[in-house]
């Protein structure tokens, strides 16, 4: 038997499988990047990465460049972490049956459990928290509060309250089609009157 010492790592000379894009293998270190990649945006990586956890997403709506998700506990009547925190994107998906649906979408940093919750019904803004309810597969009501990052002075003043809003009238747009809403990536929503 071969003492720990002696034994050494065999690498391998064919490329691992990834999901990223980023990864692409080089063989030479003057080659370059594809093309197409070189000209994408931050907003087009973020849908592709997006649509590998959700595939109907069609479009980013807001992003929030960090987010904790919490837990409402209905028997110890309090706040949990959930552990997942991380980039918040608020996505519009594909419709089904003609109607619009809308998702939260929490990329998790602590893990490889991500927040997804379709949007429907009252979104409430309490205390800086966007209070959102969802319903698993048992039929079980959920609370979960979202907490989300801001400084004064900096490029996250007022994203807080821009993305609760932007929230807020998703879930009325997907409840209510024909509202007269019309959305603008990254910039919140303007109401229209029908």
């Amino acid at each position: 038997m071969a003492s720990r010492r002696s034994r050494q790592f065999q690498t391998s000379t064919v490329p691992q499988p990834t999901d990223c894009e980023s990864d692409w293998p080089v063989a030479d270190p003057t080659d370059t990047l594809p093309p197409r990649m070189m000209q994408r945006s931050n907003p087009e990586l973020n849908l592709s990465v997006l649509q590998r956890h959700l595939s109907s997403t069609t479009s980013i709506v807001s992003v929030a460049h960090y987010a904790v998700v919490y837990a409402f506990s209905p028997s110890a009547q309090h706040w949990e972490k959930s552990g997942i925190e991380g980039t918040l994107f608020v996505c519009q998906q594909s419709p089904a049956a003609n109607l619009e649906r809308y998702s939260v979408v929490v990329l998790n940093r602590k893990g490889l459990n991500d927040f997804i919750c379709p949007l429907s019904g009252d979104i409430d803004f309490e205390n800086g928290y966007i209070i959102l309810r969802s319903t698993n597969g048992n039929g079980e009501d959920t609370i979960w509060g979202l907490w989300i990052f801001e400084e004064e002075g900096s490029s996250t003043a007022g994203s807080r309250e821009m993305n609760a809003k932007t929230i807020q009238a998703c879930a009325f747009r997907a409840a209510n089609p024909a509202s007269g809403q019309v959305f603008h990536s990254f910039s919140g929503y303007v109401d229209i009157p029908a």
